[in-house]
């Protein structure tokens, strides 16, 4: 359930749209990641604290009034991850958001997408994995839409360097990816 809260100091929007659900999972989460390691990575639709009346309905994969026929389409509402950023507050490193795009290219999806069309003899398939890809990536279709959201123990990110910490490990998917 949606519900309008009260405006922080630093907030700008005029209302905002929060999970108190998703405040109390997310809470836990990273109380057990600190507490007995692992990691989480968290991907939906989102945005960073910028946009407000995100709620709507689907049916057929069509936008649907969530107030026409109740109960015969899903309803959803964009994640705020600057919300569970709050939420999350020091108990463990999170990073992100970041778009899909940016995280599959991380990830290495260009190069993939070059070997996979280079041992491909069937032009149909080729085909579709240009599909595919422009789906994934396009920020007009899903490379904006959705955002990856991930939190580490604090460990995860520090290594020493002499006497001191330095956090410089990279992070699959959050980091640049560099090929030599």
């Amino acid at each position: 359930m949606m519900y309008k809260m009260c405006q922080q100091a630093d907030e700008k929007r005029d209302h905002i749209e929060i999970s108190p659900n998703s405040a109390v999972i997310i809470q836990k989460l990273a109380s057990k990641i600190h507490n007995f390691g692992g990691a989480a990575l968290i991907a939906d639709y989102g945005h960073s604290g910028d946009k407000t009346d995100t709620f709507r309905g689907f049916r057929a994969h069509q936008l649907h009034d969530v107030l026409i026929d109740p109960g015969t389409a899903d309803l959803t509402a964009d994640v705020d991850f600057s919300f569970l950023r709050k939420i999350v507050g020091n108990t463990v490193v999170s990073l992100g958001p970041i778009t899909q795009q940016e995280f599959l290219k991380n990830m290495g999806i260009d190069l993939r997408m070059k070997v996979l069309l280079e041992n491909s003899k069937c032009v149909t398939t080729q085909q579709h994995l240009k599909q595919s890809y422009d789906i994934l990536m396009n920020p007009c279709k899903m490379g904006q839409r959705f955002k990856f959201f991930s939190m580490f123990p604090h460990s995860r990110m520090e290594r020493i360097n002499g006497h001191s910490k330095v956090n410089t490990y990279p992070v699959a998917g959050f980091t640049e990816l560099q090929l030599s």
